[in-house]
This record gives C-alpha cells, sequence and structure tokens, in this order.
C-alpha cells in the first residue's frame, strides 16, 4: 500500500500546536519541514502516476516541480512555484543555525502545502 504523503501536513499541525514540553523552536522547524514532505511527496506520487521516473536523488526535487511546470499549465506553474518555495522553507529550518520568525515560516509552510494539495486534487 503506498503512503499518503499528505498526511505528514497533520502531523506538521501538530508539531506546530504542541505543548508538551517539548522545544517549540524544534516543533516548529520539524513541521516545516514535514510540510515540505506532504507537498513534494504528494505531487511526487501524482509525478510518477503521470509516467515520471525520477532520479530517487535530490535531483527529483526539481525534477517533479518541472513536470508539473510542463505538463499542467497555470495550475503545474503554480504547483512548481510553491514546491520551490516549500523547499527553500524546509532548507532554512533544517539547516540554517538561526531562524528568524519560525512561526510565520510553519503558518507559512503549511498554508502553501494545503494550496499544493488542493491544486493536485484538481488535475
Amino acid at each position: 500500500m503506498n503512503f499518503d504523503w499528505g498526511k505528514f501536513l497533520s502531523v506538521a499541525e501538530a508539531l506546530s500546536s504542541t505543548d508538551v514540553g517539548a522545544d517549540r523552536e524544534a516543533c516548529l522547524r520539524s513541521a516545516v519541514s514535514r510540510s515540505y514532505y506532504a507537498a513534494f511527496g504528494s505531487a511526487r506520487s501524482h509525478a510518477r502516476e503521470g509516467r515520471l521516473k525520477t532520479r530517487q536523488s535530490a535531483a527529483e526535487h526539481g525534477e517533479v516541480s518541472l513536470f508539473f511546470a510542463q505538463k499542467y499549465g497555470d495550475a503545474g506553474g503554480e504547483i512548481a512555484k510553491i514546491l520551490s518555495r516549500l523547499r527553500t522553507n524546509r532548507n532554512i529550518a533544517d539547516y540554517d543555525e538561526e531562524c528568524e520568525n519560525v512561526e510565520s515560516l510553519s503558518t507559512e509552510s503549511m498554508a502553501y502545502t494545503r494550496r499544493v494539495l488542493d491544486l493536485l486534487a484538481t488535475l
């Protein structure tokens, strides 16, 4: 059975609202990351159904975006643009020592992910 990558959005939402004694910044950074993978994994699954074969490496992030930009007109272009923004947010959350306004980054990432999932449902 294939994993429903969109379920990572629920994980991101839970992490962003957690108050269980965990470090708030760590939870928010993790929410940003899970948001990205909810969108990217869902988009990649959809693209594979459309016969996209990826290299299963870091290159597939760009390959998936390019697939949507080339195949699905305005909606695909929007998906590609949002995936790029989400990946930038994830890289900030995952790699930067300092992450200014991580709360906003988390909120923005979850909203962008919802948009990607909505767009994918229309294709």
